[in-house]
């Protein structure tokens, strides 16, 4: 681990703006500074940037879960210099001016691979771990062509403690969820809908932790990583099968409501999230059929009709607006 104090937020030249700062209020910050549109994944701005803990670069791209989520990963384009070769030893041109400002890093690896050259390989890994903080240096095999110009290597800041980030959310979802809770009960009408393939409770896979996380893990990562699904109320979570969905009227208030034995996303009848159905055909897999309402995800197998059904009851809702669409099933 890292001697130095961690990183107390990420860089935007002159700026330094705290972890717990959300995408949106970042984007306010930059309102003005050169961008590049977006691509996939999460939410992102990818603004021009010109150094990065005293080293130039040439751009960087933030990442949160949602806009009005917290960056997690800032990512920096670090200029290659004239002449870049490539060579793993070239990499002490950052390393070093980072290891003066932050000690040495925790974990390094010349990654060179004999007879495999090229700007797609990454020759030369060095990482710095703090608690709840990560910072890696990758450089490249070439110079690799960006929109900001060529780039011989590359920072990425990863805010990694879950539990800060996501509380204010947690808090939030918890009193959101009480408040559905105390309406939900028999006197609800409920349509359930029958799947043929249990549904599961949304969890936010981490390859580096051996074991999924516990319940209360669980509910800080929906929390953080999927805004507006909340907690099941009791009164569904004991009556609703793996494989049943139940689509009800929120009681008091102009909304409906789906839920899993789990999860649960409210659809505000003046403000209904976007949802989608998608049917993917058979291709190198059997096909299956899903439907994104909002955050909630539901899948079933491709003949299964309960999520077309479901489907066409929330288009009969007001204001709601199915999508569909379709695809092959390309696992």
């Amino acid at each position: 681990m890292a001697s130095s104090p961690p990183l107390t937020g990420f860089f935007l030249d002159e700026l330094t703006l705290p972890w717990g700062t959300t995408l949106a209020e970042a984007a306010a910050r930059l309102a003005g500074r050169p961008q590049w549109p977006p691509y996939g994944g999460w939410p992102n701005l990818r603004p021009a940037c010109s150094h990065v803990l005293g080293l130039a670069a040439t751009g960087c791209d933030l990442r949160a879960p949602a806009h009005a989520r917290p960056v997690l990963h800032a990512s920096y384009h670090l200029a290659a210099p004239p002449h870049y070769a490539g060579q793993p030893a070239e990499a002490s041109q950052w390393q070093e001016p980072l290891t003066a400002q932050l000690g040495p890093p925790t974990q390094a690896e010349v990654m060179e691979r004999p007879g495999v050259t090229g700007s797609s390989m990454v020759v030369y890994a060095a990482h710095w771990q703090w608690p709840g903080v990560r910072l890696s240096l990758a450089a490249y095999g070439g110079a690799r062509p960006e929109a900001g110009g060529p780039v011989g290597a590359s920072l990425f800041l990863d805010w990694e403690d879950e539990q800060t980030a996501a509380h204010p959310y947690a808090v939030a979802a918890a009193r959101e969820a009480a408040l559905l809770a105390a309406v939900a009960g028999p006197a609800v009408a409920a349509t359930v809908f029958h799947l043929t393939q249990a549904q599961v409770p949304y969890t936010h896979f981490n390859f580096g932790e051996p074991r999924p996380p516990n319940d209360e893990r669980r509910r800080v990562q929906r929390a953080l990583y999927r805004e507006h699904l909340l907690e099941t109320p009791p009164y569904f979570q004991q009556r609703l099968a793996a494989a049943e969905v139940a689509l009800w009227p929120v009681p008091g208030r102009a909304a409906w409501a789906v839920s899993t034995r789990w999860d649960t996303l409210v659809l505000p009848v003046a403000a209904p999230p976007r949802i989608e159905l998608l049917t993917a055909q058979p291709g190198r897999g059997p096909g299956y059929v899903q439907l994104d309402i909002g955050t909630l995800r539901l899948t079933d197998a491709l003949a299964a009709p309960a999520l077309p059904a479901l489907a066409s009851a929330l288009a009969r809702l007001p204001g709601v607006i199915v999508g569909r669409r379709e695809d092959y099933d390309g696992w």
